[in-house]
């Protein structure tokens, strides 16, 4: 009867509290039907152990630990064999409330947690205050006088009316899950032993940047020799301690991370065994939801800016740049790249368990995500639409895709930055982790934390944020910049995971 009151009332109203967890209020995890099974991690080791649904440490969003730090839900999908098992962290639907800062310093960020798909409050709010009588609005509702609002973040949204004008979904959702670590390689360097397994998706370019722009065969990366439509992409892995997978392009990375999901991946198979989600590239609307719940009091905070992932391993072998799941490297050093003294050797001081590593969290601890503040500059799946070279030769069926669910549409004003920076249908938009943090798009470090701010332009029409590896200050979680859409050494990806 539960279930069945559940249904009326969702197909009623679009919304239901069935998901909260009133005694930690917050949503549950979605983990019925995934194969994401819920683990716990010890800090200091990175010890992962698997727990039930209703063990007491899976999680604690609201409840600090000793060291003040929340603990985000994470959960991992059991692989075909241990190179896919993946990690995957729970972000939760809520409600914020930003304040910028004055002459462009940081703000704060304000959370509320919201109950299973509606609009109704924790008790609390993230600064401990009580929900009484607060405001919450949409962000299509929001107008330049509401200066006391929360607004539900669009990333958990229904914004299928409106145009997806500000990243949202086809429907409400309690929550998503976010690969933890950026995408990374499968196997040893120059001999991957047949650990890793071919996906469905081709390469359709393998153009990287050049003085000629001249295609190349890119022969020294990772995988090996690559040919445009004959050669199978290699399914990633999303575990700490990997090569990054780069030299991808944006389109590449885009049907990757969609075939991620197993539905629609022929005779391939999938080495993830995930069922009932859909996953898709990471779209700017999500990367901005883990930010600001990172900034907030239920992540790391505002006092100190999420660590750098400045591990470079300098290509020093088969094309690779940087590694997954570290902490700040002294200036200047680099990571060994075979792959057992990643694990043995390098891992002692800056790996992602240790006090050092650890901080490149955004919680600060070893339940947070990682690799958002440097390791590669990741592809979030937000474009313009001009008529350049670049957006036609690189685009392919990510300009080509039908449904806006996947990804962000910006208007389109001119050749310059700061043109479609300023442009006001873009100016409104809530939730990215880009406006609402930054005093312009126009190059430079005038994001919060002074992190890299450059928004899209004719020339280099797609997203990606973060910052890299060797970027140091200019990286972080509120960093945004361009790209031509083509391959390149320092760009990679992460999916999001989408309960249906």
């Amino acid at each position: 009867m539960d279930e069945f009151n559940y249904d009326l009332e969702y197909i009623a109203t679009g919304s239901s509290e069935k998901e909260w967890n009133e005694e930690k209020q917050v949503n549950e995890p979605q983990i019925k039907g995934t194969n994401l099974k819920p683990i716990t991690i010890a800090d200091g080791t990175g010890t992962i152990t698997k727990v039930g649904e209703q063990a007491d440490n899976w999680y604690s969003y609201k409840t600090k630990t000793e060291e003040g730090l929340s603990t985000w839900a994470n959960a991992v999908s059991e692989g075909s064999s241990d190179e896919y098992d993946s990690y995957w962290v729970w972000i939760p639907r809520f409600a914020y409330k930003l304040t910028k800062g004055d002459g462009g310093a940081n703000g704060t960020i304000d959370i509320v947690f919201l109950k299973g798909t509606t609009d109704k409050p924790a008790s609390t709010t993230s600064e401990g205050e009580s929900t009484e009588g607060i405001t919450i609005k949409r962000a299509s509702e929001v107008t330049e006088s509401d200066t006391n609002v929360y607004i539900v973040h669009p990333a958990f949204t229904n914004e299928s009316g409106n145009g997806y004008a500000n990243g949202g979904w086809d429907r409400e959702i309690p929550g998503f899950w976010i690969a933890k670590f950026e995408a990374g390689y499968v196997g040893e360097i120059g001999n991957k032993n047949g650990k890793a397994k071919d996906s469905p998706v081709r390469y359709t370019t393998l153009q990287s940047y050049t003085e000629t722009k001249g295609e190349e065969s890119l022969d020294t990366v990772y995988s090996g020799t690559r040919t445009v439509s004959s050669t199978a992409i290699d399914w990633p892995t999303f575990q700490p301690l990997r090569p990054s997978f780069n030299y991808i392009g944006i389109s590449d990375a885009y049907e990757l991370c969609k075939a991620i999901d197993g539905s629609d991946n022929g005779s391939q198979g999938n080495p993830y065994k995930l069922g009932k989600v859909d996953s898709h590239l990471t779209k700017n609307s999500e990367w901005g939801a883990v930010a600001y719940l990172s900034y907030s009091d239920y992540g790391k905070g505002s006092a100190s800016e999420v660590g750098i992932n400045s591990a470079n391993a300098g290509n020093s072998e088969g094309g690779i740049w940087a590694v997954t799941g570290y902490g700040d490297i002294a200036s200047g050093g680099t990571v060994p790249m075979n792959l057992t003294n990643l694990v043995t050797e390098h891992t002692a001081a800056k790996a992602w368990y240790t006090s050092d590593g650890d901080d490149a969290s955004t919680t600060g601890n070893v339940s947070g995500v990682y690799d958002m503040s440097g390791g590669l500059w990741e592809w979030t799946a937000g474009y313009i639409a001009p008529s350049s070279e670049n957006y036609q030769s690189f685009g392919g069926k990510f300009k080509d895709e039908a449904n806006d669910k996947y990804r962000s549409k910006y208007a389109y004003s001119g050749g310059a930055t700061i043109q479609n920076y300023n442009e006001p249908a873009n100016k409104k938009r809530k939730g990215e982790a880009i406006w609402e943090t930054s005093s312009s798009g126009a190059g430079g470090d005038t994001s919060w934390n002074s992190d890299a701010s450059s928004f899209v332009y004719a020339d280099h029409p797609f997203t990606m944020r973060g910052g890299v590896c060797y970027g140091k200050t200019s990286a972080g979680v509120f960093a945004f910049t361009r790209h031509t859409g083509m391959c390149y050494y320092d760009v990679g990806f992460r999916p999001v995971l989408v309960c249906e």
